[in-house]
């Protein structure tokens, strides 16, 4: 840490660290501590995401080249409640949309679709995992701004003390408590921004390098997706159109129905003629 490191510098001085903050009044030191409170917030904040960033790429490297040895990625398997990489979490997205289009995949048109909702899946987990990403930069980046102007503050108050201690008769002992919290909220201001500046800068880098690393291997996920689905489609229609030709097959193989023949009698049967009109029946009309 900087801050106890310059306590012990001070340390060796004529009057020693604790004399700066003895000289100080309330509001200097309510500054100063903040100040100090601050920068291992910073420190802590740092440590603890440098540590997550080599954390998730060892493990996303790991992951990517056991991915590599597997034949088919839609076949994975991720148990739930389990702690998933980044890189898990895209792919068990990826299988858990396929999984809903699972035996329903032969024509182009459902893998179109299929690849729809797939692509949506994984989009969603790249910006779930990006906020995963930017996890306490936004801490540190209020570091490098707010730490200034704490300190700022620090030196206008001390300042505004110095002034209002100012008189014709005036001592250094009356002076020394505006000066000593001017100039130990401004250092310890400084001490703050200047290492969550650094360090900012470096974890922003090794964030955006993961970052497009992600978004490249959601690019690969997708395309892998595609070609397995449509490798399972042309499979379904085929075992559709050997059913198909196995049914026809079948159907035509069942012999036609024995129709009885037809006997033709010897005598047959003549029906009786009506009888003709009567006689004289147009004469009585």
């Amino acid at each position: 840490m900087i801050s106890p490191v310059l306590a012990m510098v001070l340390a060796d001085t004529e009057k020693g660290a604790l004399w700066y903050f003895k000289q100080m009044d309330s509001a200097g030191l309510a500054v100063a501590g903040v100040l100090v409170i601050c920068s291992f917030i910073g420190w802590g904040a740092m440590i603890q995401k440098w540590s997550d960033v080599q954390e998730l790429r060892r493990r996303n490297h790991l992951f990517d080249r056991r991915l590599r040895d597997q034949n088919s990625v839609v076949g994975l398997n991720f148990p739930g409640g389990t702690n998933l990489s980044p890189y898990e979490f895209l792919v068990s997205e990826a299988v858990a949309a396929v999984q809903r289009h699972k035996g329903r995949l032969v024509r182009p048109s459902d893998v179109r679709m299929c690849m729809g909702h797939v692509e949506n899946a994984i989009q969603r987990a790249v910006s779930r995992t990006m906020v995963k990403y930017e996890d306490k930069m936004v801490l540190l980046s209020s570091l490098v701004s707010g730490g200034p102007f704490l300190g700022l503050l620090g030196t206008v108050w001390g300042v505004m003390v110095t002034f209002g201690a100012l008189t014709e008769k005036a001592s250094i002992a009356q002076l020394a408590p505006g000066v000593c919290g001017a100039l130990v909220t401004t250092t310890l201001g400084l001490l703050v921004a200047i290492p969550a500046t650094f360090g900012y800068n470096y974890l922003l880098t090794q964030v955006k390098i993961m970052s497009t690393e992600l978004e490249n291997f959601a690019s690969t996920l997708a395309d892998r997706v595609e070609l397995e689905l449509e490798g399972e489609a042309r499979n379904n229609f085929e075992q559709q159109q050997q059913a198909e030709l196995l049914r026809r097959a079948a159907a035509s193989a069942v012999p036609a129905p024995m129709v009885a023949p037809v006997v033709v009698a010897e005598n047959p049967v003549v029906p009786p003629t009506p009888p003709a009109a009567l006689p004289g029946w147009e004469d009585a009309q």
